[in-house]
C-alpha cells in the first residue's frame, strides 16, 4: 500500500480541452479542472494546491487576490507558471527577460536540491535537441526568504522559487511555460518525474481545510 498521500488539486484552465493527457495517469491524485472564470464559485478550502497555467488570465487574477490571500493563510499552494504582468499576490513582482540569450546564456543551474526535481537533471533542463530556452529565459523576482531551487543565466536569476508564508502558505513559482511539459522532457516514459513532482506537492500540504473560502 503505498504511503503517498491522495492530493486533491484545483486546475484553472483558460484554453480549449481538458487537463493535460497524462494527468489523470497520475496515481493518488485527483484533479479538478474548472475555467479559470468560474473559479470564484468553488470552495478552494478542499485543495492542496491551485494549479495556474501560463495561459491564465492575470487581469483576472487580479479580481481573485482577495480569495487567493484567504487561501494561502489557511496553508494552501499556489503553483504558478509563467510571466509575473500582473502581481495579484504581494510576493509577485513583474517578469524580467534575461538581458543575453545565446546558448550558454540560458544553462539552467540547480540551486538546491528539493524532492520536486528528485531525478531531474539540470542539463536536461538547459537543452533539448542541444538547443537552450526552452525551460526558462528570465525570471519572476522572488521575495526576501524565498527558496530558490533552480535559476538560469550566468548571474543566476531565480527560476524556480518557493515562497512560504508564515500561516504555511506558500507559492510555487516557475518562471516559464507549464512546468509538467518539461518534467515529461517530451516522453511518456518520463510520467515519474511528474508523478514525483505531484507526490511531493501533496505530501508536503499545509492546507487546513477547516472554513470556506469565499
Amino acid at each position: 500500500m503505498s504511503t503517498v498521500p491522495a492530493g486533491r488539486f484545483l486546475f484553472l484552465k483558460n484554453t480549449a480541452g481538458g487537463l493535460p493527457a497524462f494527468f489523470p495517469k497520475l496515481a493518488h491524485h485527483n484533479f479538478d479542472i474548472i475555467q479559470q472564470y468560474e473559479a470564484d464559485r468553488l470552495d478552494w478550502s478542499h485543495y492542496d494546491a491551485i494549479i495556474l497555467t501560463t495561459h491564465s488570465d492575470q487581469r483576472h487574477l487580479m479580481e481573485l487576490s482577495n480569495r487567493f490571500n484567504a487561501y494561502l493563510e489557511q496553508g494552501g499552494t499556489i503553483l504558478f507558471n509563467g510571466h509575473v504582468v500582473q502581481a495579484f499576490l504581494p510576493e509577485l513582482s513583474f517578469f524580467k527577460p534575461l538581458p543575453k540569450r545565446g546558448k550558454f546564456d540560458l544553462v539552467v543551474h540547480r540551486e538546491k536540491e528539493h524532492p520536486a526535481f528528485d531525478g531531474i537533471d539540470s542539463n536536461i533542463l538547459s537543452f533539448r535537441k542541444g538547443v537552450s530556452g526552452f525551460y526558462g529565459r528570465g525570471m519572476n523576482p522572488p521575495p526576501q526568504g524565498a527558496e530558490i531551487l533552480n535559476s538560469v543565466g550566468p548571474d543566476h536569476w531565480p527560476l524556480d522559487w518557493i515562497a512560504t508564508r508564515p500561516s504555511g502558505g506558500r507559492i510555487f513559482m516557475h518562471a516559464g511555460n507549464d512546468i509538467w511539459g518539461f518534467l515529461m522532457i517530451g516522453s511518456s516514459q518520463n510520467l515519474p518525474l511528474v508523478q514525483r513532482f505531484f507526490d511531493w506537492l501533496s505530501a508536503s500540504s499545509n492546507q487546513k481545510p477547516a472554513t470556506q473560502i469565499v
